[in-house]
């Protein structure tokens, strides 16, 4: 069986803009230069590295071929591997002019990807259905043909450049299980689509439908990216809450068996979510604002991984 792979996401403060649900969040990277993270990364021993990419897009226009400059040559020097851009795009709306927003920004996060050297754009497939409850507004149908069309029509950018697109199954929105990630792969119809596995969801969303290990060994070699957190809560985005490592539903020992059972050659990516706001009516830590230090976060989460298989 392969051995696992660790990579760290990295954040900028406030990543969603002003989602009440998330709050004004800061965590201690956050203002740190893209570049200089890079550095922080090899520093606590992570062989990859993931970007949300708020953290790119909130780059002034004026800086940005300097940053990315810089990036590409911390990245090269280090030899840290860039596994993905997380580019959480409107791609289901009423609101036609949000969803060819959203469409930009993904086109967009895939010619930074491609500059950088990544494996694959990750997305999901905001802003939901199922929460926010589009279907109000929407028939299932309209959604569903908005979903086939926007991503199929990122997949094809992807495809012309050499780059990947991973779409992410996530609770809230029509996405939310294997088969239906299937029926988006299928109508795409193409070979550069792949699913990104989040352990969160997996525990909250799959495992009510089937076992999570099942889950897994069916995506199979259609997985190229795993997303690595601790959760507790219901199958919505509302009432899901990002706990600190072990602390929650997921086991992560089945995950990475499963994993390695696949042959899984990806990175498995430290998605720290808890120091947004938590509580009722927040997505991270229930007891409210989680650990935001970074430095810890990275070095407890890679020992508590290795512990629990992720080698």
């Amino acid at each position: 069986m392969t051995n696992l792979k660790l990579s760290m996401e990295v954040w900028p403060n406030m990543p969603w803009g002003r989602l009440e649900i998330c709050g004004c969040a800061v965590n201690s990277w956050g203002n740190i230069p893209l570049n200089e993270l890079v550095y922080k990364v090899k520093e606590h021993g992570y062989e990859g590295m993931d970007i949300v990419y708020s953290k790119i897009a909130e780059i002034p226009p004026e800086e940005k071929p300097e940053i990315m400059k810089k990036t590409k040559e911390a990245l090269e020097e280090t030899g840290v591997h860039l596994q993905s851009l997380g580019a959480h795009c409107t791609f289901v709306t009423p609101r036609w002019f949000d969803a060819a927003a959203g469409v930009k920004m993904m086109k967009e996060a895939i010619d930074d990807a491609v500059y950088l050297g990544a494996d694959t754009v990750c997305t999901l497939i905001a802003q939901g259905f199922y929460d926010p409850a589009l279907y109000n507004i929407m028939t299932r149908k309209e959604a569903w043909d908005m979903i086939v069309k926007n991503v199929g029509e990122c997949a094809r950018y992807a495809k012309e450049r050499n780059m990947t697109i991973s779409v992410e199954i996530l609770q809230g929105t029509l996405i939310n299980s294997v088969d239906q990630w299937f029926k988006l792969y299928n109508e795409i119809g193409l070979d550069n689509v792949y699913v990104t596995v989040d352990t969160g969801t997996f525990y909250t969303t799959i495992k009510p439908k089937m076992p999570v290990y099942d889950a897994i060994l069916k995506l199979g070699k259609h997985i190229n990216c795993v997303h690595v957190k601790d959760e507790v809560g219901f199958t919505n985005i509302i009432q899901c809450q990002h706990v600190w490592l072990g602390a929650g539903f997921v086991d992560f020992k089945e995950v990475a068996r499963a994993l390695k059972e696949i042959d899984y050659q990806g990175y498995c990516a430290v998605e720290w979510e808890g120091w947004q706001n938590g509580g009722l009516a927040g997505v991270g830590d229930p007891g409210g604002i989680g650990l935001s230090d970074f430095d810890m976060v990275a070095s407890e989460s890679k020992l508590f991984l290795e512990e629990e298989g992720f080698c």
